[in-house]
């Protein structure tokens, strides 16, 4: 067994890793059993340092029914150690019984100072996007709800690094009796991070004025983050999916986050799933930090363009079909459209889209998730509405795989096009079951 331990000497606080203060942990002799109970609810031999030849830890949060380990297992066919958080209960058994590890639980009940996540290098949150994306009610875009939080932003460095300590004492009114620098009674009077100022609960409690909380969850890619670099130093790479209607200023907060905790590169762009081979539009911003290296956007971009998919190709439809969205409602982008280009953005609405010609030919699950990216038989687990819900909110595999790729300098573009090629190329003209709508 390994002991975990903690160097007893009081380490400079001018780098992330030293502001920690992690107990000490002697796990030897503990059986299987109590190692689970210590670990739980992350695996138990996360306790302990990887081997050399062992997978990267990665958490996922917001994980949903698998869209980025798709894209890392089957797509690029790389190897991570990947445990997933979901709290949507059918989202987090399609993903199981995929063969994807996770924990069904809200993110906020979890600890990221906890001792199994010590070697955790890499990190991915897909937040939801209802209240930023134009197909929601959009409350992200109210000036006062960004404001709220930016300042959770400003509040979670405050949580994990605090402030930079210049070489004088801390006022009495201040931070003396927290700050992990004067407090010290061997300090020499070197500058450094004070240390965690604010608990998390302090950080999350302006969110409480925001007039949609899910508004909140966005500032967990930055709780996360900054913890497990504050506390542990390990964290080396950062992938978030959000709507591509997140306003910059959000976006630029969560840089400018980063590069304070000492993050070498942050970077963001908007990129749509149909540039990428998928037979289905799907635009989406996609941030990608580094902690000790600079991010190469210049790697989302293939060496040759992807060919175009059209729904028709992919699903193995006659030509000349047009699918109905919106019944006999008429609308500006009006309520139809041609399956010989690539699909309109997927929603969980496609429960109840039809062949305009024939309004009992709707869409059976297997075709609704070929448009994303997943393969036939997937196991979507739960109701219909629940399933078609897991399928708009999906990150589209093949961009999990390019996302993932280009951060960890992992070749996707070969792989890609495979993978593409395998999935669009037998599908069934008709399928076995349809949606109710």
């Amino acid at each position: 067994m390994t002991t975990i331990t903690r160097p007893r000497s009081f380490a400079r606080l001018d780098t992330a890793g030293a502001l920690g203060t992690p107990e000490e942990s002697d796990l030897t002799g503990k059986t299987p059993e109590e190692l689970a109970e210590i670990a739980a609810p992350w695996p138990a031999e996360w306790l302990f340092p990887p081997e050399p030849w062992e997978a990267e830890r990665v958490i996922n949060l917001f994980a949903g029914p698998g869209g980025w380990d798709v894209g890392v297992r089957d797509v690029l066919e790389y190897d991570l150690d990947t445990v997933g958080v979901e709290m949507h209960k059918d989202a987090s058994a399609t993903a199981s019984a995929a063969g994807f590890r996770r924990i069904t639980a809200d993110v906020r009940s979890l600890d990221p100072k906890h001792p199994a996540l010590r070697w955790v290098v890499g990190l991915v949150v897909s937040a939801p996007c209802q209240c930023w994306s134009p197909a929601g009610k959009r409350a992200g875009q109210d000036p006062r709800n960004q404001e709220l939080l930016l300042d959770v932003f400003t509040m979670a460095f405050e949580a994990t690094f605090g402030h930079w300590h210049d070489s004088g004492e801390c006022s009495p009114c201040e931070w003396a009796d927290h700050c992990l620098i004067c407090s010290n009674p061997d300090w020499d009077g070197y500058a450094g991070f004070t240390g965690p100022l604010l608990t998390l609960d302090e950080v999350r409690a302006p969110i409480a004025q925001m007039t949609d909380e899910r508004i909140g969850l966005l500032a967990e890619v930055l709780i996360w983050a900054l913890t497990l670099t504050a506390q542990w130093d390990n964290l080396r790479w950062l992938a978030m999916e959000q709507s591509s209607a997140l306003p910059e200023t959000i976006l630029d907060g969560i840089r400018e986050e980063l590069w304070s905790a000492d993050w070498c590169s942050a970077e963001y762009r908007v990129l749509d799933a149909v540039d990428y081979g998928l037979a289905s539009r799907r635009k989406r911003v996609f941030l990608m930090a580094a902690r000790h290296s600079y991010v190469d956007m210049a790697a989302l971009t293939p060496a040759e363009p992807l060919p175009t998919t059209t729904a028709a190709d992919a699903l193995g439809w006659p030509e000349g079909i047009s699918v109905n969205t919106r019944g006999v409602r008429k609308t500006a982008g009006g309520n139809c459209w041609s399956a010989d280009k690539p699909a309109t953005g997927i929603t969980s609405k496609i429960r109840g889209w039809y062949w305009e010609h024939n309004k009992d030919r709707k869409f059976s699950l297997d075709e609704a998730a070929l448009l994303v990216g997943f393969r036939n038989g997937y196991p979507w687990t739960g109701s219909r509405s629940s399933c078609t819900q897991q399928i708009g909110d999906v990150v589209a595999p093949p961009m999990g795989a390019v996302v993932i790729g280009s951060l960890l300098s992992h070749h996707w573009e070969k792989p890609l096009r495979r993978y593409l090629a395998d999935i669009y190329a037998h599908t069934p003209a008709e399928p076995e079951h349809t949606l109710a709508a």
